[in-house]
């Protein structure tokens, strides 16, 4: 058995697609498939139902997905102490903060922290959701702060890795005014007219999310898919420039709308609610770490 397998088992549970989950970890989809076989070969039962589109954990796959996050934790902390990594200052956090939120809803919120709890050094990496949860697992960040949407879960053992509320956060499609205030864009559009779709790039937390907002409408839409990115900020500028419609969190779009350059593309069907979620491993006491995140227990969402 090789952690690239329980890695990959990992990365398929939290995508719920292989084609998907072999892009991410660098594949070609039939060698990933293989690795993911010889997991189960070695576990001996089947991990993924395939037989359901999209692919599903099995019961044995959700209870072995608990143990396998345990376990590429544990070896990562291991290496860690093999190498004699240092440890970070007392005083010093790291966080993986989601791309969007690093530039819209954690300034704020970390500036909150400092006005409370005193000087709090933050190293913060930007990473999407996969990446920064990959790394909580291993030890190299304290924190993780990402949106959560209750049809794509975040793939992480919630009695090792406990999460709180930081707050709640809409998301819809916008277009550039015309100069009356309008949307030039604005959806369904129809078959003779399809709207110009500005989408985030497959594998991305927030593709997934505008793909469930489609799959759930149950009004008709017609989409011409003409740009993709990564970046929601990417996606704003976009939309800012008239190009078509694209899907935005509120807080990444307050100033723009404030000034009247976009507006709502759609009724409120096409809208999708985010949460701002913090997570951190449970088994990491230092004080700083304790003391934050006490201070966010009692001053949590209600």
């Amino acid at each position: 058995m090789e952690l690239e397998w329980i890695e990959d088992f990992l990365a398929v549970a939290n995508e719920r697609s292989f084609s998907r989950a072999a892009s991410q970890r660098n594949s070609s989809q039939s060698a990933f498939s293989r690795r993911i076989q010889s997991l189960e070969t070695w576990v001996g039962v089947d991990l993924i139902d395939r037989s359901r589109n999209p692919p599903a954990l099995t019961p044995a796959g959700r209870a072995f997905r608990g143990f396998a996050c345990g376990i590429v934790h544990q070896l990562y902390q291991a290496r860690n102490t093999l190498r004699g990594k240092v440890e970070a200052p007392d005083h010093e956090v790291k966080f993986s903060v989601a791309f969007t939120l690093s530039l819209t809803f954690f300034p704020t919120w970390f500036s909150n922290l400092h006005a409370k709890l005193g000087q709090i050094a933050a190293q913060v990496s930007e990473m999407n959701v996969m990446d920064g949860a990959t790394a909580l697992v291993a030890g190299e960040v304290d924190f993780l702060v990402c949106y959560h949407h209750p049809h794509i879960p975040v793939l992480l053992d919630i009695e090792r890795y406990p999460y709180l509320s930081l707050g709640l956060e809409s998301m819809q499609p916008y277009s550039a005014c015309d100069e009356n205030a309008k949307p030039l864009y604005e959806l369904p559009g129809s078959a003779e007219r399809p709207v110009p779709f500005l989408s985030y790039t497959a594998g991305t937390f927030f593709v997934h999310v505008v793909d469930m907002v489609l799959l759930n409408s149950p009004t008709p839409h017609f989409l011409n898919r003409c740009y993709q990115s990564q970046m929601s900020e990417a996606i704003k500028a976009m939309v800012v420039a008239g190009n078509g419609v694209g899907w935005l969190p509120e807080q990444c779009v307050a100033r723009e709308l404030r000034e009247k350059k976009i507006t709502n593309a759609g009724s409120g069907e096409w809208k999708t609610q985010l949460e701002i979620r913090i997570y951190r491993c449970a088994s990491n006491h230092r004080p700083v770490i304790e003391n934050l995140w006490d201070y966010l227990v009692q001053n949590r969402m209600q």
